[in-house]
């Protein structure tokens, strides 16, 4: 089986609970659907993905500090057979990214 650069363990908790990230509401949850290339494996795919679109990037990185940790995208929940997957957003991302587009 090919890999993503597995970025699984900063980037993905699947011991979140949906209800409780809705109720504590500091997250924006986002649903996808995604088929990664073939002999990927799902969940570091969908990691590489949470990283991308968040504070990660394709290679590692040893300079990341705190407040980048705290923002970073995870996914919670993912269903290979069907195809999907979702990824919490941290408030503070989508706040930051609003602001600075708003500039």
């Amino acid at each position: 089986m090919l890999r993503a650069l597995d970025q699984s363990s900063r980037y993905a908790d699947l011991s979140l609970d949906e209800e409780m990230l809705i109720k504590n509401g500091k997250h924006v949850l986002v649903a996808y659907i995604m088929k990664p290339k073939a002999g990927y494996d799902y969940l570091a795919t969908a990691a590489h993905f949470a990283a991308e679109s968040s504070t990660g990037t394709n290679v590692n990185v040893c300079t990341t500090d705190d407040f980048t940790k705290s923002v970073d995208a995870l996914v919670y929940y993912i269903d290979p057979e069907n195809e999907e997957m979702k990824i919490a957003y941290p408030n503070m991302l989508s706040t930051g990214i609003l602001s600075m587009a708003a500039r």
